[in-house]
């Protein structure tokens, strides 16, 4: 078994390591807050990190992805939309939660032994209940349940004890909080399965009454809390008003303290990839990729689990994979409802956990491809470039809940032996029916229309260029972008540059 196990991870290896560079480059039409020498040395720190664990728990770990008998598709922890929940059956729900077996010593020592630096706790998910203790409301898991105690407080000194960093998840949606947007009645005449969003939504607008509660809470979360590495925040629509207050009041209070993206706006320090996301390399930017074992993040009992020793293969490659493209690894656990780590995601941790054992610098070593520039050399007076020796380009834009493109635009580093004129060919696959593209080098830019007949593989002479002796830079991008994650829409086959 541990045999077959390495044997997959060695495969995992080879694959991230034979993917196309990349590199990020952020939407610049949107005002970003300057960082400061201290933040830009948490980031530092952090992404040096490599490494955390996520932990989705709360009132939904109790339902376990039931309700009135029925199994409730989709995303756990969104169960009380999904199923259609009215706030007083959910509430009552919450009186009866009890996670006895919860211990915050038994996680975090779970966590340090995976190789993992840091953990980030839901404080609040979107259903409103808090998991600390607060003067907000008595919806939280002290005053609320007859459980009575403190889970992020448990949390929180646990990790200081055994030398973990601690962060919080806080959403900025509250399906509970009275003064948000008006709700519908809840629809019964269809199935769970076939339902849209129409009583409880992720992306809701923040009222002036919730924007007021969401700084009292954070407030009291940097406040009572010891020191917080990161606030994780999540979904809502904000306004950049409201954004801008969010990270002041955070910064205000713990300077150290990182922001991820998803406050929205522009106003974090690192972006967060969509969920279980594509990686590419975002090379001028700090980021992070939240990861799940599977379709859920809160606790469901009938998920379908793949082998304990497919997911160890799975997760231990997003990481690496994450890690040399420059990003840090936010890997998931669900409590049940009785707050235990269950057996399954115990066991694929402990094998992580062994692997680093035996490999402890394992992390260190990795080769970051993004920063790998490949020098292509020319054969016969004629440069080809390709997807191979060339990076692919991500674009990222900060303004809305996060959004990503990998394929932006291409650059290549071109060896040229000697000072003369090129000409250029481009051999592609359109995906438009005509689209303008910009070929640059060095003092070299020629706009060009590629056709796209038949959606055929296509030849088209670019034109001539004078390039230089030395390394020259070679860039394919979009003339004309009609918004930031517009892809470059095309499958390039090779671009041809050829000394007359």
């Amino acid at each position: 078994m541990k045999r077959f196990f390495y044997s997959l991870l060695a495969a995992f290896f080879l694959f991230t390591s034979c993917a196309s560079s990349t590199s990020v480059t952020t939407n610049n039409n949107s005002s970003k807050p300057d960082v400061d020498e201290i933040t830009q040395k948490a980031l530092e720190e952090w992404r040096s990190e490599h490494f955390g664990m996520f932990i989705h728990f709360g009132i939904y770990s109790k339902l376990a992805g039931w309700w009135k008998g029925e199994k409730i598709p989709y995303y756990g922890e969104q169960i009380m939309n999904h199923a259609r929940i009215p706030i007083d059956e959910y509430e009552a729900v919450a009186r009866e939660f009890n996670p006895k077996d919860f211990n915050a010593d038994e996680i975090v020592k779970l966590a340090k032994d995976a190789g993992m630096k840091y953990i980030v706790m839901t404080s609040k998910h979107h259903d409103g209940f808090c998991m600390f203790h607060t003067e907000t409301t008595d919806y939280n898991i002290v005053d609320f349940t007859p459980f009575g105690r403190d889970v992020v407080k448990e949390l929180s000194e646990a990790c200081q004890r055994h030398g973990m960093k601690f962060g919080l998840y806080y959403s900025l949606p509250d399906w509970h909080y009275p003064l948000g947007i008006p709700r519908l009645e809840p629809d019964t005449t269809t199935k769970c399965h076939e339902y849209v969003n129409q009583v409880y939504s992720p992306l809701e607008i923040v009222t002036p009454e919730l924007e007021d509660y969401i700084v009292a809470q954070v407030t009291e979360l940097l406040t009572n809390y010891g020191d917080i590495n990161t606030l994780w925040f999540d979904m809502g629509l904000v306004t950049p008003e409201q954004s801008k207050r969010f990270r002041e009041t955070v910064k205000s209070l713990q300077p150290k303290c990182i922001i991820n993206g998803r406050i929205m706006n522009n106003q974090g320090d690192y972006m967060t990839l969509p969920d279980n996301g594509d990686v590419a390399g975002y090379e001028n930017i700090f980021w992070d990729n939240p990861a799940s074992m599977y379709g859920t993040w809160g606790y469901k009992s009938w998920i379908n689990r793949p082998q304990v020793i497919e997911q160890v293969g799975v997760q231990l490659g997003r990481l690496f994979s994450t890690v040399q493209h420059g990003g840090v690894f936010l890997l998931n656990i669900g409590p049940d409802g009785d707050g235990n780590v269950i057996p399954y995601e115990k066991e694929v941790l402990t094998l992580i956990g062994d692997y680093f054992k035996k490999n402890p610098d394992a992390l260190d070593k990795i080769e970051v491809s993004y920063k790998d520039k490949t020098i292509v050399k020319s054969e016969n007076n004629a440069f080809e470039l390709t997807d191979d020796n060339g990076m692919m380009h991500a674009e990222i834009d900060g303004t809305g809940y996060m959004s990503t493109q990998v394929d932006s635009w291409r650059s290549w580093e071109m060896e040229v032996e000697e000072d003369g004129t090129y000409d250029v060919f481009i051999v592609y696959l359109p995906q438009y029916l005509d689209k303008k593209y910009s070929f640059e080098c060095g003092e070299n830019k020629i706009d060009h229309t590629l056709p796209g007949v038949d959606q055929m593989i296509q030849t088209s002479y670019v034109g001539k260029m004078n390039l230089k002796k030395g390394t020259n830079t070679f860039r394919l991008d979009q003339a004309e972008k009609c918004y930031p994650l517009e892809p470059l829409g095309l499958e390039l086959q090779k671009i041809i540059v050829r000394k007359r």
